[in-house]
């Protein structure tokens, strides 16, 4: 797909052309965010994409944003990535490795076996080579050994088979059993990074399409549950929404568009409905992508006038609330916010700016306020 692809576009006002007039198709990348299951939203972004006419130039994931974004970038459709995640079944793979903690206890390296789902990798990525894929796609995932992070499908790491990359991505610790690549052990990318803007924003792009699956509802406490399971996975939920957070601060800019599918309530490793995690993944994507300059002007126009009709505002536009009957004075609103969204003022922190505030949309502000005082809408 060449950078130079022509379309005719109605006005534009990015770049001032008149209706009508051919320009440059902006080189677009996908950045696809990890979640566990709940990743099965990814299909329904791709699917609003290919609704919209969008095209993509290359595609980025982490974690099962890896898996999604990888069966995308290999030539997959919408219709054929739900297939093959059907097939993806919690039961068969989180089996036990029972026997080997029954000989080495503790001294195994992962609750689960693995091989279900290393299984289901090589038979939908059989490229042996980052090379051989249709779509330029990277994935990231961390090293155990050194701490840093790998990206491979970058210039001069092309070389190791996909499935392979896609299942250090997705390695969660503890969960599954890390991988070895070059001497070296791989977990989950989305440990230290689980929103790959920071490689995106390498390959220079013109918009970064950006998925993140981390958002959680701050004011709703989940249930304890005393189990192992629960603690681990409520706590990688807790973590990626946290790094998430970090990482929209400094590389939510102008050429991010922000999608955030509403599957909080899907559990990490919990057995998805498949249909309605799509659908809200499918859902959010139309709105944000029909709203936001940087990609409406892109978008079939009959599909825009269709999505236009359900919305109500656009969603690049975050409304934040101070309820000053809570507000302690803390300022800790004032610090948190990346983009000055808040003044901290001797009669309480305030809003600067009430309406259609151009939030970075981390949440930041209102998981930091200890006192649940801050409320942010249209998020």
């Amino acid at each position: 797909m060449s950078d130079e692809t022509a379309i005719p576009e109605p006005a534009n006002p990015l770049n001032g052309s008149p209706p009508g007039e051919r320009t440059r198709r902006p080189r677009t990348i996908l950045v696809l965010g990890g979640g566990g299951m709940r990743g099965f939203a990814h299909i329904g972004v791709i699917r609003a994409i290919e609704r919209l006419g969008l095209v993509i130039d290359e595609v980025v994931g982490t974690s099962m944003g890896a898996v999604m974004g990888g069966l995308y970038a290999a030539g997959h459709a919408s219709e054929a990535i739900e297939t093959a995640a059907n097939e993806i079944s919690i039961k068969d793979y989180l089996k036990l490795n029972l026997v080997k903690f029954l000989v080495r206890g503790y001294g195994h390296a992962s609750v689960y076996k693995g091989q279900a789902f290393r299984d289901f990798l090589g038979k939908n990525l059989p490229q042996r080579s980052f090379e051989e894929m249709p779509r330029p796609f990277f994935c990231n995932a961390l090293s155990l050994t050194r701490g840093h992070m790998r990206y491979f499908g970058m210039p001069g790491d092309v070389h190791v088979p996909v499935a392979d990359a896609v299942y250090a991505s997705a390695c969660l610790p503890g969960v599954f059993e890390p991988p070895r690549i070059d001497d070296d052990w791989f977990i989950d990318g989305g440990m230290a990074e689980c929103l790959a803007l920071k490689i995106a924003h390498a390959r220079k792009p013109d918009v970064v399409i950006a998925v993140d699956l981390t958002a959680i509802d701050h004011h709703t406490p989940v249930p304890f549950r005393a189990t192992l399971p629960h603690i681990l996975f409520q706590t990688y939920a807790i973590m990626g929404s946290v790094l998430n957070e970090h990482a929209l601060h400094r590389y939510a800019d102008e050429k991010v568009v922000l999608i955030r599918p509403k599957v909080h309530k899907v559990g990490v490793l919990a057995q998805p409905d498949t249909p309605e995690v799509v659908r809200l993944g499918e859902r959010e994507a139309l709105e944000a992508l029909t709203t936001n300059a940087l990609t409406r002007y892109l978008c079939d126009p009959h599909v825009v006038r269709e999505v236009d009709r359900t919305i109500r505002k656009p969603r690049d536009y975050v409304h934040l609330d101070v309820d000053l009957s809570r507000c302690i004075h803390c300022g800790i609103c004032a610090v948190t916010c990346a983009t000055n969204g808040y003044a901290d003022v001797p009669f309480g922190s305030v809003v600067r700016k009430l309406h259609n505030y151009e939030c970075t949309r981390d949440a930041a502000c209102e998981r930091a306020c200890p006192t649940d005082a801050i409320r942010l809408h249209n998020i």
